[in-house]
């Protein structure tokens, strides 16, 4: 009888360090990495916010489709959001809502190129009944290459409203290190607030460094 073909490993693209935080907050590196990325203005509830979500993902897993069908699987990981106030004097969360910039990201295989990305896009947005038919969102998504940096860490349990206390908690660890939180932040969304309760939401927070 000739043996089953072993089936190949499906990689994951998202490095462990964004992953594996605790609610003490640490200092550490994150690799190198790649990402499907767009960016926008305003804060989460707004509309535009909403279809900037479903088009990356849209645009992800059709990604992964097509390399599924070339023998090249990979596994879609959470969504994660870089923000920062535009023209505020204050930081994120506490700077007026309109202020908000972000930026999001889904990782990806780093072998992924520009062409393999923006073949997917064409692909979603002409696709006559296609749920990213005609998307200008979909028409933002790009591939992103990250570059390694050192940031503060830690992992927040409880409604997005709360994330301030542990960024407080961040920055204190930061300063006995003699390190300084610089204002844009990036956000790992370990849970789905669709189908979790605000008090059980987990977020990695990423507290970017001045260098």
């Amino acid at each position: 009888m000739e043996r089953a073909k072993a089936a190949k490993p499906v990689s994951f693209p998202v490095p462990a360090v964004l992953l594996d935080a605790t609610t003490t907050p640490d200092v550490v590196e994150l690799p190198a990495r790649s990402a499907v990325a767009l960016g926008g203005a305003g804060p989460p509830e707004d509309p535009g916010f909403q279809r900037a979500v479903g088009a990356l993902y849209g645009v992800a897993h059709g990604l992964r489709f097509a390399r599924k069908a070339g023998g090249r699987d990979f596994k879609i990981g959470p969504l994660e959001g870089r923000w920062w106030a535009e023209g505020a004097p204050e930081r994120g969360l506490q700077a007026p809502r309109h202020t908000w910039r972000w930026r999001l990201r889904i990782a990806v295989p780093d072998d992924v190129a520009e062409s393999d990305v923006a073949a997917i896009v064409h692909a979603a947005v002409t696709k006559k009944g296609g749920k990213l038919e005609g998307s200008e969102e979909a028409l933002r998504v790009a591939l992103e290459r990250i570059p390694v940096m050192r940031v503060g860490r830690i992992l927040h349990v409880g409604p997005y409203a709360t994330e301030p206390a542990s960024f407080t908690r961040m920055e204190e660890a930061l300063a006995a290190a003699g390190l300084r939180r610089a204002r844009p932040h990036v956000e790992v969304y370990l849970s789905d607030p669709r189908r979790s309760k605000p008090e059980k939401l987990k977020t990695v927070l990423l507290g970017e460094i001045e260098s």
